[in-house]
């Protein structure tokens, strides 16, 4: 086929009425091939945005396993109340007199289990 349009490209074209009707229904039929892959490609898109939503959920899934497992969560709230009173709140020097509410709000806005650690040492605020 590439050898009859190569040699009808490279000569003047003079087409019997059957050559052109070949022709036309070739296109067609190449046309319908093109509109049906266009219909897969649209579908198989569809199909990538369900399955990236799907990865989605489950990345946040495993964020949340792994925030779980994070070290910090074992630390007993003891210890954290400690460490916050030791972050927040100077024993000495010019930041003594300093407005804490900021840094205490920055605190309660890690995690459930700071803001809770943070509100259950009344001493912080």
């Amino acid at each position: 086929m590439a050898q009859y349009l190569q040699s009808r490209i490279e000569d003047p074209i003079w087409l019997e009425p059957n050559e052109i009707s070949f022709l036309q229904t070739r296109i067609s039929e190449e046309e319908a091939l093109v509109q049906t892959l266009e219909s897969r490609i649209d579908e198989l898109r569809v199909q990538i945005s369900e399955l990236t939503c799907q990865k989605d959920a489950k990345l946040v899934e495993i964020a949340s396993l792994r925030n779980v497992l994070a070290p910090v969560r074992r630390v007993p709230l003891e210890i954290l109340t400690e460490i916050f009173e030791l972050s927040c709140i100077p024993k000495y020097g010019p930041l003594y007199d300093s407005d804490l509410v900021p840094d205490m709000f920055m605190l309660t806005s890690v995690c459930a289990a700071w803001r809770k650690a943070s509100h259950t040492t009344p001493h912080l605020w």
